[in-house]
């Protein structure tokens, strides 16, 4: 029985498959020295993305030596791990690798990019057999009682804090049930890893109160989804300067601007990793605050890319992507949209005329983000950057298993079109983190 927290008596060794979607393995703690020196061998043709059953092994290790106790459950300390092929190699579909990939393509331009996160997500109870419901009533911004989960939030925020994860704030967000954390703005690796421990330590602790956090994007059909906005700044390499600021009121540099003109350009092309689920597009749909049309704006909600109020505050001198969602790999969206913005950057592109219309009610022309999983992996399928910058073995092996997924859909409900929430999807996505 466990009962010295200085000593956990397991070592949880977590990574990520292609999918974005956690894994780990627990081996005893007297094995930590073996782990850091060596790794652990597992059978890769079981995750998604990772190897076939004739060359099934490939190797997990630790990316940082420092084992960290699991606040939620101090049995345990946790070791972030990355893929290997068993000759040592990284593994080309390890999104840790693909990540660490595009941010070594950006120091050699002496960039860095910096990530802080609003995560969004639902707590929600058991209703009936596939039903569930909120657990609260409240709003945005609401206080006890409506509030139920503020002390489930406090209590996130003092685990995080304990695992080395800073946050803004938190507050109960628009709809029924609905949370939401802020997490502070760090380098472009270790912010997907916080995105990552979030979300396991929110499903866990959820899950050790009896409740359900959930990161699915559309629970709820009349109710507004939940999204993973990110929020990005470019760097230099000695942190001292934010790239992005420039002189005058709010405003930002050229080298901000070749950026957001990289993520409208691609966005079409990213949407099938920055929103990869059947479940994704239930969300973006007008009239519930989530983005549908490729425009960038000052303050304007409505759009893709928004620029937050700052104040003239060189540090705070940031953009806003407001379509990505939790059930996203972190670590291959921080990847893309960086690859997405490098290319404008060394392009020089020319972002389009911000708008301040509220594109939920103007007609005026633009592009509109897919309208499907399926339309965005055809869009994904054709994407000469992604390939280049990610991969081919990446999109392909992307494309192929979630096109299975929305072919899984289509059998199951005989309705690809269909608006409601189904069973498939609760059944699909309730509790992937």
């Amino acid at each position: 029985m466990y009962k010295d927290h200085r000593q956990p008596e397991f070592l949880r060794l977590i990574f990520s498959d292609l999918l974005g979607y956690t894994r780990s393995i627990e081996v005893g703690y007297d094995r930590l020295g073996e782990i850091i020196e060596h790794g652990l061998v597992i059978d890769g043709s079981s995750v998604p993305g990772y190897a076939l059953v004739n060359e099934s092994d490939v190797l997990l290790l630790p990316s940082r030596a420092t084992p960290i106790i699991q606040p939620w459950d101090p049995s345990a300390a946790y070791l972030l791990g990355r893929i290997h092929e068993v000759s040592g190699n990284p593994h080309p579909r390890d999104p840790r690798n693909i990540l660490r990939k595009i941010t070594s393509r950006a120091a050699e331009k002496g960039l860095k990019l910096m990530v802080g996160c609003e995560l969004e997500f639902f707590t929600v109870a058991r209703k009936s057999e596939n039903g569930f419901e909120p657990l609260d009533h409240g709003g945005y911004f609401s206080s006890q009682p409506h509030d139920f989960s503020l002390d489930f939030r406090r209590d996130i925020i003092r685990a995080l804090r304990a695992i080395g994860i800073e946050t803004t704030s938190h507050h109960h967000e628009v709809a029924k049930g609905q949370q939401e954390i802020g997490l502070q703005f760090v380098e472009a690796e270790t912010a997907a890893d916080n995105i990552m421990l979030s979300r396991i330590l929110i499903s866990e602790m959820a899950h050790k109160r009896g409740m359900i956090a959930t990161f699915m994007p559309k629970p709820f059909p009349d109710m507004n989804g939940s999204g993973m906005h990110l929020h990005q700044s470019i760097w230099g390499l000695d942190s001292s300067r934010n790239l992005f600021a420039a002189s005058g009121y709010c405003s930002l540099s050229q080298l901000a601007l070749a950026y957001v003109g990289g993520l409208l350009e691609h966005a079409i092309d990213l949407a099938a990793i920055l929103a990869p689920t059947v479940n994704s597009y239930k969300r973006l749909v007008p009239g519930f605050e989530a983005p549908t049309r490729v425009a960038w704006g000052y303050r304007n909600r409505s759009t893709m890319i928004r620029i937050p109020f700052f104040n003239g505050s060189e540090k705070a001198a940031r953009i806003e992507l407001r379509c990505p969602d939790a059930t996203s790999s972190p670590h291959l969206v921080v990847a893309c949209i960086l690859a997405a913005g490098l290319d404008g950057i060394e392009r020089g592109l020319e972002p389009p005329e911000p708008t301040d219309k509220d594109l939920y009610e103007s007609g005026v022309a633009l592009e509109s983000l897919p309208g499907s999983l399926e339309g965005a992996l055809e869009k994904l399928e054709r994407s000469t950057l992604m390939k280049r910058m990610l991969g081919d073995s990446v999109i392909e092996s992307l494309v192929a298993m979630r096109k299975r997924e929305w072919n899984e859909y289509v059998e199951s409900t005989g309705d690809p079109g269909a608006s409601e929430i189904t069973d498939w999807e609760i059944e699909k996505y309730m509790h992937v983190n």
